[in-house]
C-alpha cells in the first residue's frame, strides 16, 4: 500500500503540469506576500483609503509578477499587454469583492479572505491568455 502511494506520488510529481502549478503557487505566494505587504503599508502606514491601497499593490504586483511568471513559472515570453489586462480585470473584480466583504472582515483582512478566488482566476487567465507563446 505504501509503495503504491509513493509510486503515485512520484508519477504526479514528474508531471510537467504539476510542476508548473507548484512553481505558480511558490512564485504567486512570494508575489502575494509582496502585494499584501504593500497593501498593508499603504493602508496602515500611509493611511490611504482601501481602494487606493489596492491600486498601489496592484501596480507593484504587475512590475514583479510579469517577469517572475514568465521566467519561473511558464518559461514563455508572454504578452505584457495581456498581463496588464489580467491585472486590470483582477483589480476590478478584487476591488468590488473587497468592497462587498470588508463589512464582515474589515479593510485589512478583505484581500486575504479573497486570496483563493484571486489565485485561481489569475492562474487560468495567465495560462490560457497571457503565456501562450
Amino acid at each position: 500500500m505504501t509503495s503504491l502511494f509513493v509510486s503515485n506520488l512520484k508519477s504526479i510529481s514528474s508531471n510537467a503540469h504539476f510542476r508548473e502549478i507548484v512553481r505558480y503557487i511558490f512564485v504567486g505566494g512570494l508575489n502575494t506576500i509582496l502585494i499584501i505587504g504593500s497593501y498593508q503599508l499603504a493602508l496602515l502606514v500611509f493611511n490611504w483609503p482601501w481602494w487606493l491601497a489596492s491600486l498601489f499593490c496592484s501596480i507593484i504586483g504587475i512590475g514583479v509578477g510579469f517577469k517572475a511568471h514568465a521566467t519561473l513559472v511558464f518559461n514563455k515570453q508572454g504578452y505584457f499587454y495581456r498581463y496588464i489586462l489580467n491585472w486590470i480585470l483582477n483589480f476590478i473584480i478584487n476591488t468590488l469583492a473587497i468592497g462587498f466583504v470588508r463589512s464582515w472582515t474589515g479593510d485589512a483582512w478583505a484581500p486575504i479572505v479573497l486570496l483563493p478566488f484571486t489565485t485561481l482566476s489569475s492562474y487560468f487567465i495567465l495560462k490560457w491568455l497571457v503565456f501562450i507563446k
